[in-house]
């Protein structure tokens, strides 16, 4: 808590423009349209990324004297003198000429199944496998759109004429708030992760959120605050015990202590974060059930070679995959470098016809579920020994849900009042993972335990993260803001 205090103070009484953040866009030098995650290079495992609305952002106080890089998959690479950056600059990336390289003439360039056999050969000659220390900025963004929200106290409850229509009134008004809000929310935090293979050590710098807390609309928020009107129309002094069909949810819960209830708290486990940035690092593992591993598995998919591309004035093998077995769910395209056979990106999402877990119980228990969306974009760079490591990660996924639940208030007394109350809810939930990784060496610092502050915001605020390396908001995120009623 001190710590947090002292930032704070630390924040309210820093000299103004003790450091300007350089935010430009990069274009299509033909289309004029945007290219998101070219890189950013500013020095030795420095730089950030481009978004998907082709902007990023740099701090002009920690650019070197040397030039600005920025490369993308496609492009012509584009050194600019770091001193020349300016504010809300549009920077033109030319696409890349493809023709054959001259290292490759007279040469036969190998099949799809080929090169994808010479990945699988390389990867312990191009990754570090071993332990591994990264900084890293992570990026959770949190969408919902509920389409259908029906909430109904039914005729039959033992709530008074007055009662009841109150009660269908502010469960109304509720669910035409919910409908129409599409609720978003960002969570933002930063720091070191460590890889020691059989586990990992994270330290967080700092964590921030932007959420509305009127406008926290996940299943549970729902029912809950959903499930407080109807107890607040019912007998304080009661207990009552709630049934959903024939299953008992409490045996008995006291309608004064629910009113009391508290909003979560201000802070989260480090635990939780240590395995949010696992999990979004997995996606770029090659061992077997891993996302990427998976994709070089030619057991699971097939190959396709298509028209080869250019980075960083490199030849280039683009290779779409597809399933080839039922347990295979996903398409896209793998970007190979042709001298070293490394992976250098990849993007993929769910193939035509395919999706994720599914459950229908929609008749016998009024639920369904569908993971409709998954996509997403693996970016890897190497380092000055030539070891590739992942340098972005982008994960975006979503599924449809539709939960049908009906609840029973039945009060503990002589008497056993009852009120029915029915709930149900329709729509979509989507979750966007984005992580900036680079290199470092281990920091001589104990590893973050327990729970870690995080700051709460009302709208985004840039300075927060002056001097760190990010990625840059979208609009959407720049444009958040806290309403107070």
């Amino acid at each position: 808590m001190k710590t947090f205090l002292f930032f704070v103070l630390l924040l309210a009484f820093a000299p103004m423009g003790y450091s300007q953040t350089l935010t430009s866009r990069i274009v299509d030098g033909q289309t004029g349209e945007a290219v998101p995650f070219a890189t950013i290079v500013t020095g030795v495992n420095k730089g950030t990324i481009s978004n998907e609305e082709g902007y990023f952002s740099l701090e002009a106080g920690g650019l070197d004297s040397g030039n600005v890089r920025i490369s993308c998959m496609g492009y012509e690479t584009l050194d600019i003198p770091a001193a020349s950056l300016g504010e809300n600059e549009i920077l033109r990336l030319n696409p890349a000429a493809i023709r054959l390289n001259e290292v490759r003439i007279g040469e036969r360039i190998p099949d799809a199944d080929e090169i994808i056999r010479k990945v699988n050969e390389n990867i312990p000659i191009n990754y570090s496998l071993d332990e591994r220390n990264y900084t890293f900025f992570y990026r959770e963004s949190d969408y919902m759109n509920w389409e259908q929200l029906d909430l109904e106290v039914e005729k039959d409850s033992e709530l008074g004429k007055e009662q009841l229509e109150k009660a269908r009134e502010e469960l109304n008004a509720l669910g035409r708030y919910i409908t129409d809000s599409n609720p978003v929310s960002f969570f933002d935090f930063n720091g070191v992760y460590r890889d020691l293979k059989d586990t990992s050590l994270i330290w967080v710098d700092r964590a921030t959120e932007l959420v509305d807390a009127k406008n926290d609309f996940t299943m549970d928020k729902l029912q809950e605050r959903a499930q407080k009107i109807v107890l607040s129309h019912l007998d304080t002094t009661q207990t009552y015990k709630v049934k959903t069909g024939i299953i008992t949810v409490e045996d008995s819960i006291s309608m004064s202590d629910e009113m009391r209830q508290s909003d979560d708290g201000d802070s989260i486990s480090t635990k939780s974060l240590n395995r949010r940035i696992s999990d979004v690092l997995a996606l770029a593992g090659f061992e077997n059930e891993n996302r990427l591993g998976d994709f070089l598995n030619a057991d699971l998919y097939r190959y396709e070679l298509l028209k080869p591309t250019y980075f960083n004035g490199y030849y280039v093998y683009a290779v779409q995959f597809s399933p080839r077995k039922r347990k295979a769910h996903f398409g896209g395209t793998l970007y190979i470098d042709a001298t070293s056979f490394a992976v250098l990106k990849t993007d993929y999402q769910y193939a035509k016809g395919r999706t994720g877990q599914s459950v229908n119980l929609k008749l016998l228990l009024g639920v369904k579920y569908i993971e409709n969306m998954d996509r997403g974009t693996m970016i890897f760079q190497a380092d000055d020994t030539g070891k590739y490591h992942p340098y972005y990660i982008q994960k975006e996924y979503g599924n449809y849900v539709y939960l049908h639940r009906s609840l029973k208030f039945i009060e503990n007394s002589a008497s056993r009042k009852k009120v029915l109350f029915d709930f149900l809810l329709e729509g979509g939930v989507r979750e966007k993972e984005s992580i900036l990784i680079r290199p470092s060496i281990p920091l001589d610092t104990q590893a973050s335990e327990g729970d870690i502050l995080v700051q709460k915001l009302d709208s985004y605020q840039p300075t927060i993260w002056q001097d760190t390396e990010i990625i840059a908001p979208l609009e959407e995120m720049k444009n958040f803001k806290i309403v107070n009623d």
